[in-house]
């Protein structure tokens, strides 16, 4: 909204006129002698003052906007003298406070000082009574480097007719607010007594009366009842959705946020029970409604207090009973797989007087200590103790490594190598590893070796107990057919030196081949 171009602030700004005429009829009513004054109150709906009370009541929540209004209309148009003030003085009364003590006069730095302490001025007070230290001193830097110019006689005019309307505005509010909370205790007595003269006014002009405020059940109070109540009743004066007058009243203030919706639906309720009461005029005292608030805020302090501290609870009597275990091979395997070996057990433990062997490189987080790790055989190949509950077991069909091999080496993956007829070395009884981890074959010798150096392979991997029984079955095979045998040296005949010849030559005589046919005859 801009209001730049608008030469008078009473075309934006009419409340005003509405404010005239109530302001007179509540200086009537206050200047009354007490005599004349309302004392008893019969039907409130019907007495002339209470309507002049809601109607107060009413004017008095318009007047915020309007303040805004005007407060926008003087900055549009002082900013021509002095723009850089609406964002050092955000406050709408003060900002017009200012406005009416600097006006149009110099910006230099010694004419603001001069204002801070005179009161030669339209409003009759200091710079240092409308603005802190801090202010006062940013608002002189400033109205020495403003880039604004100098103001008209009629743009000044209009200027101080407007800061005029923003003060008039203030003061009536105040005056209607004083009233209100003056007349209250004689209209609700008891519901002022528990939430307050203003909220009271306030609820009593939403609800239409004291007779509609008492009728309305408290489930129904905003922002307790429906959304649509709560965003067009109480919330829609505070602007705030799911937010009333009960929100903001003295009682409920004080109550932590969290519990404040709760603390609000005490307080409803007795605030409807207080509406009751002024409605029939019980108690017009209001000691009815003190005693609902000693109530609610009994409840309050109850509901806001710390849980009582119940100590140390004694442990249970044991029972002395077993736990129960889960038994059976999967609960064992489950175990057996989380279980910390016999390694790392002598990892964790140290030997005394010992130094600890470490690995790794570096030092701190690069090395790891072994612990007892080698610490009992010092010296000798460390031999790691199985456990026989858990060590891995085969089936009698698959008898594991050191089963029967092939003589002609048909399960090795190495069949074939070193059988040429120039390398003089047979592989077909190494006895080639086929699968698994045992051996069938009896113990041998402790000093045997399961590495064979050959010329063809050079570093062979095979198994010293099998390649010496199949050397034993390949013997007992050949001392079964040839060591029972001799040669015979056919002819008779030897050579001078014994050892046998080649056989000597047969000469064809003849004997026992078939005749030729005999001639045919002539």
């Amino acid at each position: 909204m801009e209001l730049g171009g608008v030469d008078d602030v009473r075309s934006v700004a009419k409340l005003m006129k509405t404010l005239e005429p109530v302001l007179e009829k509540i200086a009537h009513f206050q200047s009354l002698p007490p005599e004349k004054q309302t004392t008893f109150v019969g039907t409130i709906e019907d007495n002339p003052e209470y309507h002049l009370l809601t109607q107060s009541n009413t004017l008095s929540t318009s007047i915020d906007t309007e303040i805004m209004i005007v407060h926008k209309y003087i900055r549009d148009h002082y900013s021509i003298r002095f723009p850089e003030l609406e964002t050092l003085v955000t406050n709408p009364l003060d900002y017009a406070k200012v406005v009416t003590i600097i006006g149009n006069g110099p910006m230099d730095g010694d004419s603001i000082k001069a204002l801070q302490t005179s009161k030669e001025n339209p409003l009759g007070a200091t710079l240092r009574s409308v603005l802190d230290g801090p202010s006062v001193m940013i608002v002189t830097v400033e109205a020495t480097t403003t880039k604004g110019r100098e103001m008209s006689q009629v743009e000044l005019e209009r200027v101080m007719r407007a800061c005029d309307m923003t003060l008039a505005l203030d003061k009536a509010k105040k005056t209607l607010t004083d009233y209100v909370q003056s007349r209250m205790n004689l209209f609700a007595p008891n519901l002022t007594a528990l939430i307050g003269s203003l909220t009271a006014a306030q609820l009593l002009n939403f609800a239409g009366g004291l007779t509609g405020l008492a009728k309305t059940p408290a489930c129904n109070l905003p922002p307790l009842g429906s959304k649509k109540q709560s965003g067009t009743g109480f919330a829609t004066n505070v602007g705030v959705r799911q937010q009333g007058f009960l929100y903001h009243s003295p009682i409920i203030r004080g109550i932590p946020n969290d519990l404040k919706r709760q603390a609000m639906r005490i307080v409803s309720a007795k605030v409807v029970l207080a509406a009751r009461v002024d409605r029939v005029h019980n108690s017009p005292d209001g000691s009815t409604g003190e005693e609902l608030k000693a109530s609610c805020l009994e409840r309050l302090e109850k509901l806001t207090e710390p849980p009582p501290n119940k100590g140390q609870r004694a442990l249970p009597a044991p029972d002395d009973k077993p736990a129960r275990k889960r038994g059976g091979r999967r609960a064992r395997k489950a175990k057996e797989a989380t279980a910390m070996t016999d390694l790392r057990k002598a990892q964790n433990r140290m030997a005394f007087g010992k130094e600890e062997k470490e690995v790794g490189y570096g030092t701190g987080d690069g090395t790891k200590g072994l612990g007892m790790i080698g610490q009992a055989n010092d010296g000798r190949i460390r031999n790691l103790q199985v456990d026989q509950r858990t060590k891995a077991k085969l089936s009698a069909k698959n008898k594991g490594w050191g089963g029967a091999t092939p003589v002609g080496g048909s399960a090795s993956s190495l069949r074939g190598f070193g059988q040429g007829a120039g390398s003089g070395i047979d592989l077909r009884g190494k006895g080639l590893r086929a699968s698994g981890v045992g051996s069938t074959v009896g113990a041998g010798a402790g000093t045997a070796s399961s590495l064979a150096f050959t010329p063809v392979q050079g570093l062979e991997l095979v198994d010293p107990k099998m390649q010496a029984e199949m050397s034993r079955k390949r013997k007992a095979e050949e001392d079964r057919w040839f060591k029972g045998g001799t040669f015979t040296q056919v002819g008779g005949g030897s050579s001078s030196n014994g050892s046998m010849g080649p056989p000597p030559k047969r000469v064809d005589t003849g004997v026992g081949k078939m005749a030729p046919p005999p001639l045919p005859k002539k």
